[in-house]
């Protein structure tokens, strides 16, 4: 019984071993989870800014497909009138 190790003991460190294993490990993922969260809270405020400037940008393209309508329909007008103009002073000696 003296020279015999306790098989008691033995399991009790093995346990105690296992449990710190654990413990690390548990430390290790809640460490990754913060780390994982601080992204997505920095990736969704750079998204906001991002969608901003997405938004602004979709606004300036419709307006400059309204402007680009409105040169469509005034040029042709304006050309008309420039080139009636021209013939009216072409035609008629004043």
């Amino acid at each position: 019984m003296y020279g015999a190790p306790d098989r008691r003991v033995e399991d009790r460190r093995t346990w105690n071993d296992e449990a710190a294993a654990l413990h690390d490990r548990l430390d290790k993922i809640e460490k990754l989870a913060e780390e994982t969260y601080t992204f997505m809270v920095a990736h969704v405020e750079a998204d906001k800014e991002t969608k901003a400037a997405l938004d602004e940008l979709i606004l300036l393209w419709r307006g400059s497909k309204m402007m680009v309508s409105a040169a469509k329909l005034i040029i042709p007008i304006v050309a008309a009138l420039v080139g009636a103009a021209v013939w009216a002073r072409e035609h008629f000696k004043w």
